[in-house]
């Protein structure tokens, strides 16, 4: 295209040079291989094996199987995944240029194009690079490995998948948009942080680490195990002991353990929080570096309603955590108090809090005091873009508790000192 164009100006004049010659080859190629590419269409079936979850910002490998259905050996094909492009809403946009109008001049303030290129990017779900697909004989299939990297936390549709044959002189190609749904869960990204340790307490909370979900005061039996010095006497079970000829014990669920929340703070005003993203990730990847086993962990969020979800020994996995995690949003239309609320709901059970705030204002400064007054073991983490910036607005600000500050472009190692 760039010869043609090239040819076209320098050839205007037939009478004094030659140039309109390659213009009219030039010309001649782009037809022929257009026309050539309009008979390329490939009889391949694509039976693709995607997972049911990923993590943002890493390459997913997966199996496709590819069929040639007809009576010639197949070659030169592509495959890639198809996904329908979601453009932002005028409201969205016309916030999003409003945020981004400091530091402009007067036509990027009046036209946004870097606000609408920026959303436009936000909402590229996934990077999905053509596959080269080997020759593949009459009747025969192939297997090959995709890739695809998502780019942000979410749901990923697939509405299908495109095979792509190049023409001859490799000028044009032709696309085969095939539909075959597919859905992918993406989760947060993860950093690498270290256990947090929190001095809180263990409480009793009555029914063992069930809940209240059963009535009375019965002791819930577990498993059994063998004698440990130390163990009560009246916890031997004789038949078990007289059958192995070893002092058995009853193990009962302890009525007594450590309770944790996990807070996540989702209200902003703004449509696009760089530091809520960071804010996600950090708090997915605390889940996953905590203890499991002798700790119950809640998290606490509010979204379209107040959100709890807990994890841990007798309870279960982090899991449905982190697919609550990569689905949740910015609330505009509540204010903090409702996360407030909720959290010192539950304050009575719980031994040590983790806040992770990306911003600090009085609503959030009495939660943090509130807690403080309980005696509440605390691990408060503000994720921040400009630390400067932060301190200054909250100099005057009375904490009962010290901050962890991290900004959002240097998450990863600054999440190393937590």
């Amino acid at each position: 295209m760039l010869v043609c164009g090239l040819a076209a100006v320098f050839g205007i004049n037939v009478q004094q040079t030659m140039i309109f010659q390659i213009f009219a080859i030039v010309v001649m190629l782009l037809v022929v291989s257009f026309v050539l590419s309009l008979r390329l269409r490939a009889q391949v079936r694509v039976r693709r094996y995607l997972p049911d979850t990923c993590v943002a910002g890493t390459t997913l490998r997966y199996r496709v199987d590819c069929v040639n259905d007809s009576e010639k050996t197949i070659q030169g094909l592509s495959y890639a995944e198809s996904v329908p492009m979601t453009l932002p809403s005028y409201k969205t946009f016309v916030a999003a240029r409003a945020e981004d109008a400091e530091g402009r001049n007067f036509f990027d303030r009046k036209m946004g194009y870097h606000s609408w290129l920026r959303l436009v990017r936000q909402r590229e779900p996934v990077q999905t690079p053509e596959c080269v697909l080997p020759d593949i004989g009459p009747g025969k299939s192939q297997t090959v490995e995709a890739r695809l990297r998502p780019q942000h936390r979410g749901s990923i549709h697939f509405d299908g998948y495109r095979i792509i044959r190049r023409d001859s002189f490799g000028l044009c190609r032709r696309e085969n948009r095939c539909t075959d749904g597919a859905k992918l869960l993406v989760l947060p990204r993860l950093y690498q942080v270290p256990t947090i340790v929190l001095k809180g307490a263990r409480k009793y909370h009555q029914g063992g680490i069930t809940g209240a979900r059963e009535q009375g005061d019965s002791t819930e039996f577990l498993s059994l195990r063998e004698y440990v010095h130390g163990d009560p006497i009246k916890h031997i079970d004789w038949k078990s002991t007289a059958r192995t000829g070893r002092a058995i014990v009853k193990q009962y669920r302890d009525e007594y353990f450590s309770r944790y929340a996990l807070v996540l703070d989702s209200f902003t005003t703004a449509y696009c929080s760089p530091a809520f993203e960071e804010a996600v990730s950090v708090s997915a990847s605390i889940l996953l570096a905590q203890d499991s086993v002798n700790a119950i962990l809640d998290l606490l969020f509010v979204g379209d309603e107040c959100i709890t979800c807990s994890a841990g020994s007798g309870v279960g996995g982090y899991q449905r955590m982190l697919e609550m995690l990569a689905s949740v949003t910015i609330c505009r239309d509540t204010s903090f108090v409702e996360l407030a609320g909720l959290v010192k709901s539950q304050a009575a059970l719980l031994s040590g809090v983790v806040l992770v705030l990306i911003d600090l204002d009085d609503g959030r400064l009495e939660l943090i005091n509130s807690l403080a007054a309980r005696n509440i073991s605390l691990k408060i983490i503000v994720l921040v873009e400009n630390r400067e910036d932060f301190q200054r607005k909250t100099a005057a600000f009375k904490l009962e508790s010290p901050l962890t500050i991290i900004e959002t472009a240097h998450v990863e190692e600054q999440l190393a000192g937590l």
